[in-house]
């Protein structure tokens, strides 16, 4: 009798393990598409991704004035979305710069960080690790830094032309251009 119990459990366990066998997955997992095409993150990051040299540089005060700045430059975008783009402006450039309302200390303009591209507003943000509760709220202390055309705080605007250059540039608050480089690859 003990030996009859022990094969029947025996033989109920073997069923019920076999019946609990994976099967395939019915209902696919709900997943968004990979962005594919010319216009995605993925192309457009390939697309920045490597060296450029400054062309032309052009600075506009809110009121209107504008002046061509005498610089050279350097824009690097790298595989892990590090943006460093440095202006060195000659004696006249920072002339011309002062002309219009924009004082720089030194000669040297560099702004250097990890950078969010949106391909839809053809916008580049540069983020921190405080970004998000400071776009949260307003902060005097960001909308004084966001007064400079060159401050990280200010988002920039991307264009690829069809000539193969791009041109970079920022925008005062009031929609106004504030900045705008063209810059060629090395």
């Amino acid at each position: 009798m003990n030996r009859r119990f022990k094969v029947i459990v025996t033989v109920c366990a073997v069923v019920t393990v076999s019946a609990c066998a994976a099967a395939p997955r019915q209902r696919t997992l709900p997943t968004e598409r990979i962005e594919e095409g010319p216009n995605s993150t993925t192309a457009v990051r390939k697309q920045f991704e490597g060296r450029w040299s400054l062309l032309s540089f052009k600075v506009n005060a809110e009121d209107g004035r504008q002046a061509d700045i005498d610089a050279t430059g350097d824009l690097t975008f790298d595989g892990f979305g590090v943006l460093d783009v440095r202006y060195k402006m000659s004696d006249e450039g920072l002339k011309r710069l002062a002309s219009v309302g924009v004082n720089s200390p030194n000669p040297v303009i560099s702004t250097t960080g990890r950078v969010v591209i949106d391909t839809q507003q053809h916008r580049i943000t540069y983020i921190g690790d405080d970004f998000e509760e400071r776009a949260l709220g307003f902060d005097p202390k960001l909308a004084a830094q966001r007064a400079n055309p060159f401050a990280l705080e200010r988002i920039r605007y991307y264009e690829f032309r069809a000539d193969g250059t791009l041109m970079l540039s920022t925008k005062y608050d009031t929609g106004k251009e504030a900045a705008a480089s063209i810059w060629k690859r090395e």
